[in-house]
């Protein structure tokens, strides 16, 4: 009888104690927690005020360069009219390749989707450019290129650069 005495008396002194100390224990944990949580944001919200300007300036210049080798702009802006086709083609690509190399870095500010978007929209420019130069003969003037390349464009209802643009404006709005 007195053993169960011992033991209910136990429970009777150290049962509140420990219900305090896991209450304890639990409260304090949640509070660290959330203060942690907070702390993260505040980091969150202060990266975010400096990466933001650089993401808008990525998706500008991204903007960009999908604007530059849009093929009304491209062959405008890339045409000679001494050119041979060989040549203009040269050129074409040549310049697809440099603004792709020159905007590099960008990927890093926008999302790996929009990324591969892009990359995958000059490559078909590439192709199209190529696609339309091997059906003309290379010592051909430019404008035959320039002309074959357009109309194969036209054909096309919404070319890899307008889908891309697209993406890109909707990724963009999606910041706001």
């Amino acid at each position: 009888m007195e053993l169960s005495n011992d033991i209910v008396m136990l429970i009777v002194f150290t049962l509140p104690p420990l219900i305090v100390a896991s209450t304890s224990y639990l409260l304090i944990k949640k509070f660290l927690q959330r203060e942690q949580n907070l702390k993260l944001l505040d980091i969150k919200i202060s990266n975010q005020k400096d990466t933001l300007p650089l993401r808008l300036q990525a998706y500008e210049r991204l903007t960009l360069y999908l604007e530059r080798i849009s093929p009304n702009n491209m062959l405008l802006n890339q045409y000679e009219p001494t050119m041979t086709v060989q040549e203009f083609q040269r050129s074409l690509i040549t310049m697809v390749r440099d603004e792709f190399e020159h905007n590099l870095a960008m990927q890093i500010y926008i999302s790996p989707a929009l990324w591969n978007i892009i990359r995958n929209t000059k490559e078909e420019v590439v192709r199209q450019i190529n696609m339309s130069a091997a059906t003309i003969h290379s010592d051909a003037p430019a404008h035959e290129l320039s002309e074959h390349f357009f109309n194969e464009i036209i054909a096309k209802e919404n070319f890899a650069t307008q889908k891309a643009l697209g993406i890109l404006k909707s990724e963009v709005a999606q910041l706001f």
